[in-house]
Order: C-alpha cells, then structure tokens, then sequence
C-alpha cells in the first residue's frame, strides 16, 4: 500500500494541521483524522511505513456456527497476530508515527491487549513505553506487557480513571500521551484489513465487538477508500456489538440514554466513554448496520461453544458470536447470507472458562 503525504483534519471544526502527535484541535480541542491530498494511483493509502512484526494478512476460515447453520460464516483469525490481538495493526502505525517523530518514550492507557501491543512495537523500535492499565485487568496482560519491556503502571479504577492517570503521569515527566483511543494513526492502522478482506470477496456483513471502536472506524474508512478507487462497489453492513453491562455505542445508536456501567468479562470493550462515538456511529449507520448487544450469560456461553470446536478466543472475541442468532432472528441479517466475524483477541489473554 502507497505511503502517501498527509495532514489532520479536525472532525468538528474541519480545521487542518500538520502531521503530528497531536491529539486535539487547537483551535476548537475535537479529535484529528488522517486525511490526504490525492488518491494513490493502484492501493489503499497509508501515512507511514509500519514497523514490521509480522501484523495483517491474518487467515480467514469457514465455520457452521449453531441454530445459524445456513449463515455462510467465515471468521478472521486477528488473534493470530504477533501479540495475539487485532490491535498490533493500530499499534504498528501509531509507533512508527512516534518514531517518525523521533520520540523516546510514550505514555498509554490500555485495558490490557492495546498496551501489550503499543509496548512490543515500542521494544521493536527501541522506545521506552509507561504503559497504565486497570489494576483488575488479566495478569496474563499484564505480564506480557512487561516481558517485552514496557513500564507497567496498574491503576484501580475504571477506565476513565486510568486515562486520567496517564495523562497526569505524561504531564508531570513530560513524555507524550499517545492515547490509542484519541490518536487517529491508531484506526488508521487498521484499514488494511478491509483491503484483506476484499481480496476474499466482499461478505453481506461484518460483525465485530466494539469499545473505543478503532476496528470498526479503520473498516469504514479503509472499504470508503476501495470504492473511491473502484476496487469494489458497495460497502459491506457493519454491527457493532457490545456487552449490555458496557454499551454506550449501542444506547447512542438508539438514542437512549446509557444504562449504569456494569462490569463485564469482555473487558476489552469495557469502555463507558469512547471518545470516537461520532465516528463509530457514522460507520454504522453509513453501512447500513446497527448496534447491539448481548448479556453476560450470551458472552460466556458463545466462548464455551466456539472453544468446542477448537478455537479458544478470549470474552471479547464472543461478543459477536453471541449475537449472530438474534441478529437473524430480528431479519438483519438474512441466513443465506455471507458473514464476517473478525475473531479479536486469543484465549491465552483470559485463560479462564467457567
């Protein structure tokens, strides 16, 4: 895919700016997107050159999955990946935007996978990663994040609460706040899997678990981008599934008001407040998807299924998986039709089946 000059684009005030680590707009604090002056003639474009661990060109497979028989279901094996989730994709670009940058150290907030990730990169390119995560996440999250090199900072709180300490931590050492959530590199990293999987043929729908959302904002952006360079003519539907004790996207989506924070055992889409809702929304409905979700028992019980059948996944990975029976129940999807289910994340991240 062609690296290709770019600059960022305030999505409220549409103010520009030059590339940059920057997280907000200057002029009115919204949140950046990449945007670029031309399409490239022949692929996708990209800001930068990744650094290469082996991330993207993950397998995708055909799965009969229970009381759904007749759904041609294929899933996408992200947690192949070299830290065993889909967020290596994000993290590859975002380091290399900080090396780009010529930075030294970073500061991060993760609920466990993207800071594994962001601190393995940042070992690929010789930085020093603080990377701040709640104090409950998975040890086996913990621990990896710290076998690689990253400075491990558990905070007890929620998420919100451990974006705040990073932030005072950036603050008080003078070190960039990265901020996978905020950082429009991050979802920009992942837009090469629309282009892997439109290389397969493009499926009716996506289903995939949404938190701050960067798979889903990545996909949009990266399917709007082939039809622009009419390498397929329609956009597949997305829906964004979460956990119903964490599901702002999906109140927002219906215009409800939240229900109180829960927690949940997807605790990679734990996230109460994502700071893209706009975006993630816009996916959505721009695809013609929707958002839902799916109960505890669901999630636990769409694990304990999928494990059966060979593939151990963690919590988040089933989110999706959970609402694929309802989802044709309520004729969103139709049974005939081909489906996408990026699996997100390895079991080895939460070991644990009740």
């Amino acid at each position: 895919m062609p690296v290709v000059r770019h600059h960022l684009r305030c999505l409220d005030c549409k103010a520009e700016a030059p590339a940059s680590l920057q997280l907000s707009c200057g002029e009115c604090g919204g949140l950046f997107e990449i945007d670029y002056p031309r399409l490239p003639e022949g692929g996708m474009r990209l800001p930068l050159n990744e650094l290469p661990l082996g991330q993207g060109g993950t397998p995708t497979i055909s799965f009969d999955w229970p009381e759904a028989r007749r759904l041609r279901l294929e899933l996408k094996l992200e947690f192949l990946s070299p830290t065993g989730s889909f967020k290596d994709r994000g993290a590859a670009m975002l380091v290399s935007a900080a090396w780009s940058a010529n930075t030294a150290a970073f500061v991060e907030d993760s609920s466990g996978n993207a800071g594994a990730a962001l601190a393995a990169y940042a070992a690929a390119a010789r930085m020093s990663a603080e990377i701040f995560v709640p104090a409950n996440a998975p040890e086996v999250k913990q621990s990896q994040i710290s076998v690689v090199g990253g400075n491990i900072h558990p905070v007890d709180g929620d998420r919100e609460a451990v974006a705040a300490a990073a932030q005072q931590f950036a603050r008080d050492q003078d070190i960039p706040y990265l901020s996978h959530n905020r950082s429009p590199y991050f979802s920009e990293g992942m837009k090469p899997a629309a282009a892997e999987i439109a290389e397969h043929g493009l499926p009716d729908a996506i289903v995939l678990p949404v938190g701050n959302g960067s798979l889903l904002i990545g996909l949009y952006r990266g399917f709007q981008e082939l039809i622009q360079l009419e390498q397929i003519d329609r956009m597949p539907r997305l829906y964004g599934i979460q956990a119903m004790n964490v599901s702002p996207l999906a109140s927002a989506f219906r215009n409800h008001e939240p229900p109180e924070t829960q927690q949940t055992i997807a605790d990679g889409i734990a996230v109460a407040q994502p700071p893209r809702l706009a975006q993630m929304l816009e996916a959505l409905r721009g695809s013609g998807g929707a958002a839902g979700v799916v109960s505890e028992m669901e999630i636990e019980a769409a694990r304990q299924t999928i494990a059966e059948r060979g593939l151990f996944v963690e919590p988040t990975s089933a989110v999706p998986l959970a609402a694929l029976v309802r989802l044709v129940e309520r004729r969103m999807i139709a049974e005939d039709q081909r489906v996408l289910i990026p699996l997100t994340g390895s079991g080895m991240k939460s070991p644990t089946i009740r």
